[in-house]
C-alpha cells in the first residue's frame, strides 16, 4: 500500500477496478466473519451490558486522546515534508492526514489511508517520491517504537510469561529494531536491492522503487529531524496505551499495565496483515485472545475491542469524511 500508489503513478486505483472491488469484498466478508465469530462466543447480552456500564466521561477523553493522536501523526508528517522543502501549514497537513483517515474505511489494514495521503502529496504538493518516502518514513519510525515498546516490555515482565512467547517477542522486536535502523540510517541494504528489486523492469517498478529508496535515505542527512518524528512516534504510543488503560479501567479489567505496554504494539502489527478493512474483527479478535491470556474476561475484551475500534477508526472516519465533503466541494 505505501508504495502502490506511486508505481502506479496515475490513480488511487484501489477504488476502481472490478479486482479490486473483489479483493475489497473478500476483506468485508473477513471481517464480518470475524466479528460474528468473537461476538458469538461472548455474546451480545454481555457486549451491550459492558458499553452501557462504561462511564461516559471515559469515552469522551478516549475520544479526545485519538483526536490527538491524528494531531502529533500529522505533525510527524509534517516535519518529514518539511526535510524535503515541502513547506505548508499545520492545518493543511492536517486536513490530508484527515481525509486519509476517511479512506482508511475503504482500504486494506489500518494504514490504507496512506494511499490517499500519497496521493494528495503528490498532485498537489508536487512532492513525486517524496510523497512516498514521507509517509514511508512515517510508518517506518512508528514501526521501530513499537517494536521498542513490545521488546522492553515483554524483557520486562518474561518471568510472567510463557518462555516461547516472551523468547519470540523480544527476538522479533530486536530483529526489526535492526532491520530498521539499517534502512533509515545506513546506506547498507542499497547493494542487496540493486541486485534484486532496483532491476525489476515491468512498468519501471525498478526505476521508480530506486527513486523512493534514494529519497528515503536522504532524510539520513537530517538525524535531528528524524530524532523528532521518533520521538513524536513514542509520545504516540504511550498515549494509545493509556488510552487502552483507561478504557479497560472502566471496565472493570483487573490488568497490570504493563501488559497493554506489550499487548497493544501486537495488535498494531497484526492490523498490518491485509486480510480485513481497517482491521475490523481483526482487532477484536486480537484482543479477546490477547488479554484473556492474562487474566480478563472474554466479554471485557471484546467490548474493549469493539470500543476502540469505534474511538481510532470509526470517530476518526466520520471527521476525515466531513472534511473530505468539504475540501471536495471547494475544489
Amino acid at each position: 500500500v505505501s508504495v502502490g500508489l506511486y508505481l502506479g503513478r496515475k490513480h488511487v486505483g484501489l477504488l476502481m477496478d472490478h479486482r479490486s472491488v473483489l479483493s475489497t469484498l473478500s476483506r468485508v466478508c473477513v471481517s464480518v466473519l470475524l466479528l460474528w465469530f468473537v461476538v458469538s462466543q461472548v455474546g451480545v447480552t454481555s457486549l451491550v451490558e459492558n458499553i452501557a456500564g462504561l462511564p461516559r466521561q471515559i469515552l469522551v477523553i478516549a475520544a479526545i486522546f485519538s483526536i490527538i493522536n491524528v494531531g502529533i501523526s500529522a505533525w510527524q508528517w509534517r516535519v518529514l515534508l518539511q526535510c524535503k522543502g515541502i513547506a505548508r501549514s499545520y492545518l493543511s497537513i492536517l486536513k490530508y492526514y484527515y481525509i486519509g483517515q476517511f479512506f482508511n474505511a475503504f482500504l486494506p489494514t489500518a494504514i490504507g489511508g496512506d494511499t490517499a495521503r500519497m496521493y494528495y502529496a503528490y498532485t498537489d504538493f508536487d512532492a513525486d517520491a517524496d510523497a512516498v518516502s514521507s509517509v514511508a518514513v512515517e510508518r517506518l519510525t512508528g514501526l521501530a517504537v513499537i517494536f521498542l515498546f513490545g521488546g522492553v516490555g515483554a524483557a520486562v515482565v518474561a518471568d510472567r510469561l510463557p518462555n516461547l512467547v516472551a523468547g519470540s517477542l523480544i527476538t522479533v522486536s530486536i530483529g526489526g529494531l535492526t532491520i530498521l535502523s539499517l534502512a533509515l540510517f545506513t546506506d547498507i541494504l542499497r547493494s542487496i536491492l540493486e541486485r534484486t528489486a532496483f532491476r525489476l523492469e515491468f512498468r519501471r517498478i525498478g526505476h521508480r522503487f530506486e527513486q523512493v529508496y534514494s529519497s528515503i535515505g536522504e532524510y539520513r542527512g537530517n538525524t535531528r529531524s528524524l530524532v523528532k518524528v521518533i520521538l513524536l512516534s513514542a509520545v504516540f504510543r504511550i498515549i494509545l496505551v493509556v488510552n487502552h488503560y483507561l478504557v479497560a479501567l472502566g471496565l472493570d479489567m483487573e490488568i497490570s499495565f504493563i501488559y497493554f505496554v506489550i499487548l497493544i504494539p501486537l495488535v498494531e502489527l497484526i492490523l498490518f496483515i491485509p486480510v480485513s478493512i481497517q482491521g475490523f474483527g481483526v482487532r477484536e479478535a486480537s484482543y479477546v485472545y490477547l488479554f484473556t491470556g492474562v487474566g480478563a474476561t472474554a466479554g471485557t475484551a471484546l467490548t474493549l475491542g469493539v470500543i476502540m475500534q469505534l474511538i481510532l477508526g470509526v470517530l476518526n472516519n466520520i471527521l476525515g469524511g466531513g472534511i473530505y465533503v468539504v475540501h471536495s466541494v471547494r475544489q
